[in-house]
């Protein structure tokens, strides 16, 4: 009976894997091929802001006229989270910062953000926790909350960067410091401290989060002195450690994330897109930074 029971629990995954986004399924297949995540389903909640703080912040070129200068930024995220990525993420920030040079080849930033948005949590979130009838082996289900739950954050970021020119017409950041503060708030932070560790695996139940990463950029830079193009590669971590509960024992877990940013300027306006991966986290974020 156990065994007729586990494969009812597997055709449920199966289930649950098709009812995917095609934008979610797109994520899952990248990191199923990136980090070899296996097919089975696991209960992960886990916060999004992570991965959703270190937007991209746009610096002054060493060959631009002003080296001290002020931006806003808006962006908006899409992604998922959860195992398979099966739960989706709705975010919209805020961002103010100033960037400018603080040495000959030494570039600095600072800044303050805010977000909001939505987590949806799947209706089979909690389908990999199964627990069988112990006279007739049925699988039993926990049910628990589910839909759309309001998310929000506000913190501060700040960075450092070493650049070097490649001729006239590109720049590198060789490499950077990037770290970030936030504080979490809204229903889906009170969901995740609901749950009992019997029904989930992993559980982030802070809502104080710290990163530190790093980060190497190119600009590229036209004939046209009013234009500029980019990428930024940036890779980092949570500096808190996450409780991971599975079959009755206790590992840690870190929450990390790879950003890859692509950028475009004219005059004082830039935009960027983010494609953004981690642990039980895939994203793509859209912005426009403006400076004042």
């Amino acid at each position: 009976m156990p065994n007729i029971a586990m494969q009812r629990s597997s055709w449920r995954n199966c289930q649950r894997w098709m009812r995917l986004t095609p934008s979610n399924t797109l994520f899952s297949l990248f990191l199923c091929l990136l980090f070899g995540a296996s097919c089975t389903t696991r209960t992960i909640f886990r916060s999004p802001y992570t991965n959703q703080q270190n937007t991209y912040h746009v610096m002054p070129t060493l060959s631009d006229e002003k080296k001290t200068a002020h931006y806003l930024t808006a962006s908006a995220t899409l992604g998922g989270s959860n195992d398979w990525l099966a739960d989706a993420i709705y975010i919209f920030q805020g961002k103010y910062h100033v960037a400018g040079q603080l040495g000959k080849n030494l570039q600095g930033y600072a800044g303050l953000h805010g977000s909001v948005g939505s987590y949806d949590i799947s209706g089979g979130a909690y389908d990999n926790n199964v627990k069988y009838d112990p006279v007739t082996g049925e699988p039993i289900y926990f049910d628990g909350p589910t839909g759309n739950k309001f998310t929000a954050s506000v913190g501060s970021t700040a960075g450092l960067a070493v650049v070097i020119p490649l001729g006239t017409r590109v720049e590198w950041r060789v490499f950077g410091l990037e770290t970030s503060f936030g504080r979490e708030f809204g229903d889906y932070y009170k969901t995740r401290l609901a749950l009992p560790d019997s029904v989930v695996e992993i559980s982030d139940r802070r809502n104080t989060h710290l990163t530190l990463g790093g980060f190497t950029e190119w600009i590229f830079k036209p004939r046209n002195p009013d234009v500029r193009l980019g990428y930024q590669l940036a890779i980092g971590s949570s500096l808190h450690r996450l409780l991971n509960y599975e079959q009755f024992t206790y590992n840690n877990f870190t929450p990390f994330y790879i950003n890859n940013t692509f950028h475009f300027t004219v005059r004082r306006t830039t935009g960027f897109v983010r494609l953004s991966a981690g642990n039980f986290y895939g994203a793509v974020q859209s912005g426009v930074s403006f400076r004042l």
